[in-house]
């Protein structure tokens, strides 16, 4: 009798999708691969992954499709046979639904929005400890230029040999509170970004800021206390995470380490970005829905 627990059987079934996306992969054929009956094997991927099995396999044929309409010169309807679609309609109506927008609307627009990549193993650099899931999913994002109003202090940040970014940040943060005082602001309206384009390494520089278009509170005194920060257009790998905010260090360099070098982009000197869910206290530390932007490119 096999003795392979839960997660490495979900491992083998994610590594059977991933190999076969241009089969229909139903559920009774994804079973077949587990030891499972498909009622179990749902509530089992469920379970370490987050997702459902059908919600998976549609967001990864529909990311892959997106993909393949912007870079190459394929036609619609072959790219919908080949990932298992019955028809042109049927593979429009669900990318509709997923992005929002008709397969046609995607590829004039001709960015990468809410691409969905496979699901990653977490390794030890995001313990069990820390994360909830055993797997972390990444999508690929393009966010317009915008601009923060902040203050910004240098720092040592994930990968630095001493870092110091457990003290500092929260410490620009508090900064920014002060200096914002009895305004209202929610969480979601707060952006964090690091600054990486110094030169003089170790150091790099960490924003507490606010989008300038969100800011509808009067106050002259405020605003000339903030400083500006223009974020360009750029390409994102975006990962989220919900947990205590101490933890999400180990997301971000489970990101940059393990994801980014397997994950055909590379990196980009640039401006990182973290966006915030509502903040609540539990167990006398601070829990949160959190995002991390990371700047990457394609590789050709």
């Amino acid at each position: 009798m096999s003795n392979r627990s839960p997660l490495t059987r979900i491992e083998g079934v994610l590594e059977y999708i991933h190999d076969n996306l241009d089969k229909s992969l139903s559920l009774e054929e994804l079973a077949e691969q587990s030891c499972w009956s498909r009622w179990q094997l749902q509530r089992v991927f469920q379970s370490q992954t987050g997702l459902s099995v059908a919600q998976y396999v549609r967001e990864l044929k529909l990311s892959l499709a997106a993909e393949r309409m912007i870079t190459g010169g394929e036609r619609m309807l072959d790219i919908a046979y080949e990932l298992g679609f019955n028809s042109e309609v049927s593979f429009s109506r669900a990318f509709k639904q997923f992005f929002g927008s008709s397969p046609r609307e995607y590829k004039l627009r001709g960015v990468r929005v809410g691409l969905r990549n496979p699901l990653t193993k977490l390794t030890n650099l995001a313990s069990s400890s820390v994360v909830d899931s055993a797997f972390l999913q990444t999508r690929i994002e393009y966010r317009p230029a915008f601009s923060i109003l902040g203050v910004s202090s240098p720092i040592k940040g994930v990968l630095s040999d001493s870092p110091d970014f457990s003290t500092i940040v929260p410490e620009t943060w508090r900064k920014l509170h002060d200096i914002l005082d009895a305004q209202l602001v929610s969480a979601s309206e707060l952006i964090g970004v690091v600054d990486t384009r110094i030169v003089a390494e170790p150091l790099i520089n960490y924003w507490a800021g606010i989008e300038s278009q969100t800011i509808k509170w009067d106050g002259q005194k405020v605003l000339q206390t903030l400083n500006p920060l223009e974020i360009p257009a750029q390409e994102y790998a975006v990962v989220s995470y919900t947990g205590a905010i101490s933890g999400f260090s180990h997301v971000v360099e489970w990101l940059i380490c393990t994801w980014l070098p397997e994950s055909g982009y590379s990196g980009v000197e640039g401006l990182e970005l973290e966006t915030y869910g509502a903040i609540e206290e539990r167990d006398n530390e601070a829990h949160t829905e959190m995002e991390y932007w990371l700047p990457v490119e394609r590789k050709v």
